[in-house]
């Protein structure tokens, strides 16, 4: 009887973990970054689950400024264009049953403010035109 119930709790904890797991791996990745020195920003969204999703973007106080569903098993790169929002907080999320994915992103002077530990550089590494990226 004891070993029983043992049985049923690890039985328990591995279905537990299994789920937790599936759910954070079955979600996707989700990216902003400008676009060169525009007004424009580029925006990756990654869905590696088997049901659709869908972008949203928010101000900080909740008012939804876009939506669009991305379907299945997707990868796709939008250029948003930011000049028509306000100064301010911005969140950018990929939503779905049991996913919720937000990146943060910051408008400032109808740019995309971008701070300087997520900036990355490419820069030319030697002459054979291998590119090298830096934080």
């Amino acid at each position: 009887m004891k070993n029983l119930k043992l049985k049923l709790k690890g039985l328990a904890l591995v279905a537990i973990l299994t789920f937790s797991l599936s759910t954070a791996f079955a979600s996707g990745n989700l990216r902003i970054n400008n676009y060169l020195n525009t007004d424009y920003s580029i925006v990756s969204v990654f869905n590696t689950s088997t049901t659709n999703l869908k972008l949203k973007v928010y101000n900080e106080e909740g008012d939804l400024f876009y939506s669009e569903t991305i379907e299945a098993e997707t990868n796709m790169q939008k250029l948003f264009d930011l000049s028509h929002l306000a100064d301010g907080n911005y969140a950018l999320v990929l939503v779905g049953k049991n996913t919720r994915i937000e990146e943060q992103f910051v408008v400032k002077e109808q740019k995309l403010a971008v701070s300087t530990e997520r900036t990355q550089i490419a820069e030319c590494k030697n002459n054979n035109s291998s590119y090298a990226f830096k934080k």
